[in-house]
């Protein structure tokens, strides 16, 4: 994996927050694959796979206004694939800040790096703290 991809995939993980930020459902295809799969099993909204059902989500949730990412780690898996790890802080329009990790299977497309699955892990208090 040369140091372009590297830069690929930390611009794919911003490009993220934009498009969800603004809501821009059609731009999720820059994001994931066609048959891309979004795992929201840990905070109990299921899974979506492939562009129309990803879209349907994105559309279904309720969104924070603000999508960031961060402490990003890249463990390439072959010339075409890799694994990422990052941390997200959101922030709702109330002023709450939640916190998690997105754990994501990305690949290199004939259209760029693209999601091929992500797995959202919230962060929650650790046992015996409020």
């Amino acid at each position: 994996m040369q140091s372009s991809d590297l830069f690929a995939i930390h611009d794919l993980l911003a490009r993220y927050g934009h498009v969800v930020d603004d809501a821009d459902w059609p731009r999720l295809s820059e994001v994931f694959c066609d048959d891309g799969e979004f795992d929201l099993e840990a905070i109990g909204r299921g899974r979506a796979q492939g562009m129309e059902e990803l879209q349907v989500c994105f559309a279904g949730l309720d969104h924070p206004l603000a999508h960031h990412t961060t402490n990003v780690t890249i463990e390439p898996d072959g010339v075409q694939r890799a694994r990422v790890r990052c941390k997200y802080l959101v922030v709702s329009d109330d002023g709450r800040a939640r916190t998690g990790e997105y754990h994501d299977d990305v690949v290199h497309t004939p259209e760029g790096w693209r999601i091929e699955r992500r797995v959202v892990v919230p962060r929650r208090a650790r046992p015996g703290q409020a």
